[in-house]
């Protein structure tokens, strides 16, 4: 029986050492507001700064996930964060303002530096399973002020970010509103999206970002130039 199975049949055991660690390990929340839920049954949180100013808000932090230096902000009301199971979230902030806004994050998914997830006026922010976050990114749905016309129209709304399951998203990456990632694509440091790119299998390079290579994937595991992965099945689009 491997580490994951164990953790899984002993789960009311791992469910009271991890609420026994999180009041220990600088797990503070603020709330303003009426209705607002934290549901985080069998999750492991250290120095996690939870701050809310609203009503009707969940924060959903499946089983077996990891938050570490995180903060969690969210201003406004009927707002939703769902962190899956067995993720890691390291030094990651996800900051909501208004009303009606929500972060999702799949199952598996690794931050492992310094990330900001913003999502303003109503937008949204996806992203699937197994995908893995370097450092310095950015994720804005929203460019927090507004843009006129010469009428005083304003012409910069907010617009949903999406990124499929296995993405790997490279250091210093920027990906703005309206910008979505196809499942198993590559995004190449300091690169910032700003469109959606429905092609899987694909590496994003560049300032706009655009398609450098097709035909791609990758792995976690740093496996010898020229030799295949053992456990590699190509991703079929549904």
């Amino acid at each position: 029986m491997n580490k994951k199975e164990l953790v899984v049949k002993y789960r009311s055991l791992v469910s009271l050492a991890c609420r026994i660690h999180n009041l220990r390990n600088c797990f503070r929340i603020r709330k303003t507001g009426d209705n607002n839920r934290i549901i985080a049954p069998c999750a492991l949180l250290k120095q996690v700064d939870i701050r809310i100013k609203g009503s009707n808000n969940t924060i959903i932090v499946e089983d077996f996930a990891q938050l570490k230096g995180t903060s969690i902000y969210i201003n406004g009301s009927g707002n939703t964060i769902t962190v899956g199971g067995w993720s890691y979230l390291g030094g990651t902030d996800l900051f909501i303002e208004d009303d009606g806004g929500s972060i999702a994050i799949g199952s598996r998914t690794k931050f492992l530096g310094k990330t900001h997830l913003a999502v303003i006026e109503g937008t949204a922010i996806t992203i699937g399973e197994d995908c893995l976050f370097s450092s310095d990114i950015q994720l804005r749905t929203g460019d927090s002020h507004s843009v006129l016309d010469l009428r005083g129209c304003r012409i910069n709304a907010s617009r949903d970010i999406v990124i499929g399951d296995h993405v790997w998203v490279g250091t210093g990456a920027f990906l703005t509103k309206g910008a979505a990632v196809a499942p198993h694509s590559i995004v190449g440091a300091r690169a910032m999206v700003t469109k959606a790119f429905d092609e899987p299998n694909c590496s994003l390079a560049g300032v706009p970002a655009r398609v450098v290579r097709t035909g791609v994937d990758w792995s976690i595991r740093r496996i010898p130039a020229g030799e295949t992965a053992p456990d590699f099945h190509p991703y079929v689009k549904e």
